[in-house]
């Protein structure tokens, strides 16, 4: 008996764990109010188009941002990013 509670505490721990972190990443890659994606374009772009290395904290596949594949990102394929869902707050690299 004492075996099936200590499993049963083990299992509803790593029940809660997972839930947590599921839960986290999913707020991660909510979408971004229009304020949001604004702020994060001024930092990462400011005046300019957006290259590769400089998005790769905001987007994590730069090819679908990029809607004309010219290796950069105006601020029209930044908003419609945005409004995709594929854009995020900074996450550093690795």
């Amino acid at each position: 008996m004492q075996a099936i509670r200590t499993t049963l505490r083990v299992a509803a721990a790593l029940a809660l764990s997972v839930s947590a972190a599921v839960a986290n990443d999913a707020s991660s890659s909510a979408s971004l109010t229009e304020d949001e994606c604004r702020a994060i374009w001024n930092t990462a772009a400011g005046r300019s188009d957006l290259g590769p290395d400089g998005a790769k904290p905001y987007i994590d596949d730069f090819a679908s941002v990029d809607g004309n594949h010219d290796q950069k990102i105006s601020n029209a394929e930044f908003k419609a990013g945005c409004a995709a869902g594929l854009v995020h707050k900074f996450r550093p690299q690795q």
